[in-house]
């Protein structure tokens, strides 16, 4: 019974937050959504900072557990790379509005801390597609380049979580734009480097006397 219960009240939790917002949300809420009583409720969380820390650290397993589970090294990069786009699309599909309250959502707890978790985040994906695309025989690129291709996948899913409801269309749409950046990644040769003449640093003004 009580990891049923507190099961349900995470589930709750996850509606609640995702349908109102951290800031709007109260326990009452959570407690209609979890179909609980309130001491059901206070017999396993203090309040909502402590479930909704226990929903952001549910939210994080399930993120990491859906992209491990793709990850298979018996596949070439190609069917890597795709297997991980759509584990990440159905991933975000069923996360959708928790999704939106967690990674944009300024009212939540810690918010602060969410560039450093992203930080880490592209740092590890960084590795991984630069592992993929080298294993494809694509030419190396600078960093930024993947940290911009990472960038632009993680906006595509906050377009995701920012739509009242997705269609099945809207998620072919999401993967056929992220597997054309992909391509263009690690089809498209490098540009020249900034030429000499040009330069991108603001020099001082010198002050006329």
């Amino acid at each position: 019974m009580a990891p049923s219960s507190r099961n349900a009240i995470l589930d709750g939790a996850g509606r609640a937050f995702g349908r109102l917002g951290y800031g709007a949300c109260r326990v009452e809420d959570i407690i209609e959504e979890a179909g609980v009583s309130r001491a059901t409720f206070y017999k396993f969380f203090d309040g909502k900072e402590q479930v909704f820390e226990a929903v952001d650290e549910a939210f994080s397993f399930s993120f990491m557990h859906a992209m491990g589970a793709a990850l298979d090294p018996e596949m070439d990069a190609r069917d890597q790379a795709e297997a991980l786009l759509d584990a990440y699309l159905r991933w975000i599909s069923g996360w959708r509005e928790l999704a939106r309250t967690i990674w944009t959502d300024p009212t939540r707890p810690n918010a602060h801390t969410m560039r450093d978790a992203r930080d880490e985040a592209f740092a590890a994906y960084i590795q991984v597609t630069r592992d993929l695309c080298n294993a494809d025989g694509a030419p190396e690129v600078d960093e930024l380049v993947y940290r911009g291709l990472l960038a632009a996948i993680s906006e595509i899913g906050i377009w995701l979580t920012e739509k009242p409801r997705h269609s099945e269309k809207d998620l072919i749409r999401a993967r056929a734009a992220i597997a054309h950046l992909v391509a263009t990644v690690v089809t498209t040769p490098l540009l020249d480097p900034v030429p000499r003449s040009v330069s991108y640093v603001s020099r001082p003004v010198a002050k006329s006397k």
